[in-house]
């Protein structure tokens, strides 16, 4: 017998029961309920959890993570030289963004185009056509047609003709190129709950197989936000990867779930703002332990300064500090066999297939935001989570709880707040709106500063 096994020897077995009657000897009459937390997802946090209660939970995770900086296409030249930079200062993949044509080669030129993801919010197919053969197929071109309807209320044609133009590009890209995104950190960001948001991102993606066809598997990633409830945050990404595999089966395709992952706009602040650099950290890491792909940060002032190189190389080395220092890459696997997270991700699970399942039997997604129904669900949540946050009981450090009465913010260089929008819509647009909005704004009015 080894020392460590005589060590361990000593100590009996305790129960599940033997705890729980334990904790009710310490509590001295006090209800055993009083210490089980229900969420908004309607799922109960226990004070312990046990081998008694143990299943495994088959999962499938990545060996490895890349970091992502993320800019918005705004002018060719600029981008060519801020990713030229962070080349040299670590940076492993860039997530570009646009909503309209530029120009190709300026852009990529002496870039390695392996290193390029393109996120397009229009479909110009000529243009996604050229972009593909200028990057050699080497560069996934993102697209979500769906998503944008979901976010602004209208298709950019109108179903029939986005629809057509996506099987237009289908038919050009190879079968195992990425060129469909399932942006479900639109419902983070507008306040959906975890167990709705992964249910809207597996309905969102099954419209895209029923339109596309079952190979469309191959072709899609997942983009989720990361919220600050830590070990939920883990357990959402390990029951998509399940679940996906599920329905997946259903459609007899095999693909391997990828995952693009960044932090929610939903908790960040105005009002001490380095606090956002701890917020986005913890939702790194939770991206990361939870098995995402790829994982992007998001600077600490992203909601109120334009892109700067300063905030930019901080973000980017938070993540290069987690995978390289603090080990993060070779720690991928320590969330398995821990009782609260595995039981956690089982019942996330089963919250998540109830939604998905009512979606369906109602003719599925599309059907339903044309309803109007996502959105209301939405709302409901987001509203239960301003109340939260409004009463204190969700607290975000700076703005509702210890605050610096004597701060003024930072130089306020990009509009912060929802902006009101003009025009017709199909639907309702799912609108993204961050919990300390109403807060910030009285503050700055009593500061005297108008934007």
């Amino acid at each position: 017998m080894t020392a460590g096994n005589h060590l361990f020897s000593e100590f009996k077995k305790v129960s599940s029961k033997a705890w729980k009657q334990k904790i009710q000897v310490d509590l001295k009459g006090e209800d055993y309920q009083k210490l089980i937390t229900r969420t908004l997802e309607k799922i109960d946090i226990k004070p312990f959890y046990h081998y008694d209660d143990y299943r495994p939970f088959e999962q499938y995770a990545p060996q490895h993570f890349q970091i992502v900086q993320e800019l918005k296409i705004n002018n060719e030249k600029v981008a060519h030289a801020i990713i030229s930079k962070a080349l040299i200062k670590g940076g492993q993949k860039f997530s570009l963004n646009f909503d309209k044509t530029f120009d190709i080669d300026t852009l990529i030129q002496n870039i390695p185009v392996q290193q390029l993801i393109f996120k397009a919010d229009m479909l110009d197919t000529d243009f996604i056509k050229k972009l593909y053969q200028k990057t050699g197929g080497k560069s996934p071109i993102l697209l979500d047609p769906i998503g944008h309807f979901a976010r602004f209320g209208n298709w950019y044609e109108n179903e029939t003709k986005d629809f057509e133009k996506l099987r237009e590009l289908q038919r050009f890209f190879p079968q195992n190129f990425f060129f469909l995104e399932i942006r479900a950190n639109l419902y983070k960001n507008a306040g959906a709950h975890i167990t709705q948001e992964l249910a809207y991102a597996l309905s969102h993606a099954i419209e895209y197989l029923e339109k596309l066809g079952a190979n469309t598997t191959f072709q899609i990633i997942f983009n989720f936000a990361a919220g600050s409830h830590y070990f939920f945050e883990i357990a959402k990404l390990k029951a998509l990867r399940t679940l996906w595999q599920l329905i997946q089966n259903e459609y007899n395709t095999h693909a391997k779930t990828y995952i693009f992952a960044q932090p929610t706009l939903r908790n960040k602040t105005i009002f001490d703002p380095y606090v956002n650099m701890l917020r986005t950290t913890m939702e790194m890491m939770s991206s990361i332990l939870g098995g995402a792909d790829w994982v992007a940060n998001m600077p600490y002032d992203y909601i109120f300064n334009k892109s700067n190189e300063f905030s930019e190389r901080i973000a980017r080395n938070q993540l290069i500090i987690l995978k390289e220092e603090a080990g993060f890459e070779k720690a991928l696997q320590a969330s398995l066999g821990n009782y609260y997270l595995e039981e956690t991700t089982r019942h996330i699970a089963s919250k998540v297939l109830e939604i998905f399942k009512q979606i369906e039997a109602a003719n599925g997604f599309i059907n339903q935001l044309y309803k109007g129904k996502i959105q209301q669900k939405i709302t409901e949540s987001a509203q239960k989570e301003q109340k939260d946050f409004d009463n204190g009981k969700i607290i975000l450090v700076g703005t509702n709880k210890y605050i610096n009465k004597n701060e003024k913010p930072e130089a306020i260089n990009r509009y912060p707040f929802v902006k009101k929008r003009k025009g017709q819509t199909l639907v309702p647009p799912i609108v993204p709106k961050r919990l300390a909005e109403k807060t910030e704004m009285e503050r700055l009015k009593s500061l005297g500063i108008r934007l």
